[in-house]
């Protein structure tokens, strides 16, 4: 019986003795990961540069910018007018008359315009009916070529013509342009 105390008392000594050597190599593990003590790295891209784009546009009027003068009934007379996004982002076009003024005996309302763009037809109407057209989105350099064709109608043999002899009308034409974004990159 004696053995046995002594046995469990040894037991009992080395129970306690594992139990603080586990408790011991916890705390050591705990701080050693939770020191933070891990690999680091990092690199910098310093050279980021960020620019704006331009719109702009030029046009080239041939025969768009002359006065028209002695229309008879009838008579047509056409010009041309080349127009290029000269900028450096896309962009959404417009054309619309600014002014229609000097507009005497109501000319406006009788003369005919037609504007093509190649084959595709802007516009059909008076002159005095024109209002913004949209000409869609352009990318850069794109260039189109408006054929303007103004006409003065034949109303017959009655006489009704006689009313716009001698009438004098003047239009101005504005083209504007609004950038359009384009698909991020990033």
């Amino acid at each position: 019986m004696k053995q046995m105390k002594q046995l469990r008392v040894l037991l009992g000594q080395s129970r306690f003795q594992l139990l603080v050597a586990l408790t011991a190599l916890v705390v050591a593990t705990t701080v050693a990961i939770g020191s933070g003590a891990s690999f680091t790295a990092q690199t910098a891209n310093p050279s980021n540069v960020f620019t704006s784009g331009t719109l702009s546009m030029s046009n080239t009027p041939t025969g768009m910018s002359t006065t028209i003068s002695n229309m008879v009934p009838g008579e047509f007379h056409s010009g041309t007018v080349v127009m290029k996004n000269t900028g450096t982002v896309r962009g959404r076009f417009y054309l619309e008359p600014v002014t229609i003024s000097d507009d005497t005996k109501g000319l406006a309302a009788q003369a005919q315009l037609l504007i093509m763009d190649g084959e595709t037809e802007v516009y059909s109407g008076t002159l005095a009916g024109l209002t913004q057209k949209d000409l869609g989105t352009w990318a850069v350099n794109e260039t189109h070529t408006y054929a303007f064709t103004v006409t003065l109608p034949d109303q017959g043999r009655d006489g009704r013509d006689n009313a716009f002899m001698a009438a004098t009308t003047t239009a101005a034409f504005n083209w504007t342009a609004v950038s359009v974004p384009a698909a991020s990159s990033l």
